[in-house]
């Protein structure tokens, strides 16, 4: 019996998934402000192209995005009023910290000539700290700027998703060594064990010879 309960001690460290379900990667929660209009762009445009900003990062499944409607509610019950005017980093991190995000994405699309302009942050609301930008120039018809949202959002979810490889890399190679000196360990004293058991019958144990 004990025997048994060693060999799934051993087989749940070298494997964490062993004996339990595995634990579910946490995603980072992350909210879209509307984006800032610095050219020629009406804000009903901007909005449309937010939606589908979000739209894709849902579909991306690399963060848990909330809701524009959850973001309303939430900043509606903190008193907090978003305005045209939040489009600081200051501001972002501020929203982020009411909403219980964990990062936050903002950025303004604007216009030169017949070229329009795309430049978009990620940014962490604990430290404030810049994680990535994206731009991009899109030269046509303003609903081509459809397709360029689609294309920024995925290259924001494959840099998290690199992100996340990263932080996973170091806690598998602990895996690998505790679960390695937890096998030895038990390794050891389940053939001690038996070892002992064999010895207590009259019968010398193999790798331990019984003393003259």
């Amino acid at each position: 019996m004990k025997g048994h309960i060693l060999c799934f001690l051993i087989a749940g460290f070298i494997n964490p998934g062993f004996g339990h379900a595995q634990q579910i990667e946490k995603k980072k929660t992350i909210a879209v402000l509307e984006f800032q209009s610095t050219g020629d762009i009406t804000p009903k445009e901007t909005t449309t192209l937010t939606n589908r900003f979000r739209g894709i990062l849902v579909q991306t499944e690399a963060f848990r995005v909330i809701e524009r409607e959850k973001m309303t509610e939430i900043l509606k019950e903190q008193d907090f009023k978003l305005t045209d005017a939040c489009v600081s980093a200051e501001c972002a991190i501020q929203v982020g910290q009411l909403l219980g995000a964990e990062q936050m994405i903002a950025g303004d699309i604007g216009k030169i000539g017949q070229t329009y302009t795309i430049d978009l942050r990620r940014i962490d609301v604990s430290t404030g700290s810049l994680l990535q930008t994206q731009q991009k120039n899109y030269k046509g018809e303003i609903d081509g700027l459809l397709d360029a949202m689609t294309e920024i959002a995925n290259k924001f979810a494959k840099q998290v998703l690199a992100e996340n490889q990263k932080e996973k890399q170091p806690r598998t190679l602990w895996y690998v060594i505790g679960g390695a000196v937890v096998a030895g360990g038990a390794t050891f004293v389940l053939i001690n064990t038996q070892g002992k058991k064999q010895s207590s019958t009259g019968i010398p144990s193999a790798g331990f010879p019984n003393n003259p």
